[in-house]
C-alpha cells in the first residue's frame, strides 16, 4: 500500500489579480483581438520569427497563402501588399487562431 503524504499551503494573492482557467484566458484574450489589425511586426513577435523567415517560409509559400490570403479564400484573414513597400495586414484573432491549430504541420516544412 502506498503511503501519500498531503500539504496544505496557503499562498495570499493580492486583490487585483484573478486566478482563471486556461480556456477562458484564451477566450478573453481572442475576444480583445477582434476586429483589430496586427502589422508584420505584430506577427513577427506572436511567433517569435524574424521577418524574413516569416515572409519567405510562410506567407510567400503557395499553400499556406491560398489559405489566409483575403483575395484567394473566403475565409482568409491577411491582405497581402499590393506593391514593393505597402505593407501586410492581419487580422488578429484568426492569425492566432490559425498558427495555434497549424503550429506542427508550418514547422515541419520550414
Amino acid at each position: 500500500m502506498e503511503n501519500k503524504q498531503y500539504f496544505n499551503v496557503e499562498v495570499p494573492i493580492p486583490n487585483d489579480l484573478v486566478i482563471i482557467h486556461k480556456e477562458e484566458y484564451v477566450e478573453l484574450l481572442n475576444q480583445s483581438e477582434e476586429g483589430v489589425w496586427w502589422t508584420i511586426d505584430d506577427v513577427e513577435k506572436l511567433l517569435g520569427m524574424k521577418r524574413t523567415k516569416l515572409v519567405n517560409d510562410i506567407l510567400l509559400k503557395p499553400e499556406i497563402k491560398k489559405e489566409i490570403d483575403i483575395e484567394l479564400s473566403p475565409s482568409g484573414f491577411v491582405v497581402y501588399p499590393k506593391t514593393k513597400g505597402s505593407p501586410y495586414r492581419f487580422l488578429a484573432s484568426k492569425t492566432r487562431k490559425y498558427f495555434e491549430k497549424n503550429f506542427g504541420t508550418i514547422l515541419l516544412t520550414i
